[in-house]
């Protein structure tokens, strides 16, 4: 990716990080976001797994036919991005990229806890830069980032 594209696709996650905040996000909303993004990602014909942690616990989990084990092992990865940087996991790349660094060789990330794979993404509440939470998406082969952004935007309409 070009440097032009890698600094308009960092403005255009954190605009989205900004834009896809919530009123409120409780064990119940986590149910009804995580049921509508497994809803969503069934008529797309993905077949994913899904977390939604709030503060460290887990509190929405499901992993649908056509995955396996190791997509428990990238959900959390995902989360601990999330839960290290304070930004989606997407973001995470996309700014090691605007410094012409990889990731992977900075010597305090550890790759088998980290990752630049887009997927996860921060759960803030208005007014608030906090990160109260962390959605994870595995599976959907580099679709993550902008399907979990496009569900909580249709999710915050209805």
């Amino acid at each position: 990716m070009e440097m032009d594209e890698i600094n308009r696709r960092h403005d255009e996650v954190v605009a989205q990080e900004a834009e896809c905040v919530f009123t409120y996000f409780d064990h119940q909303t986590a149910w009804d976001f995580g049921v509508f993004l497994l809803d969503e990602a069934r008529a797309r014909g993905y077949n994913i797994a899904v977390r939604i942690n709030l503060d460290q616990q887990i509190v929405f989990q499901y992993s649908m036919p056509g995955t396996r084990a190791g997509n428990d092992v990238w959900l959390q990865r995902k989360i601990d991005t999330v839960y290290y940087f304070g930004d989606s996991t997407e973001r995470v790349a996309l700014s090691h990229a605007q410094h012409g660094t990889d990731f992977y060789d900075l010597p305090w990330i550890d790759k088998f806890k980290l990752t630049k794979h887009g997927g996860g993404f921060p759960i803030r509440l208005n007014n608030s830069s906090a990160v109260i939470g962390a959605i994870a998406m595995s599976n959907a082969h580099g679709h993550e980032h902008g399907f979990i952004v496009e569900c909580i935007r249709k999710f915050k309409a209805n």
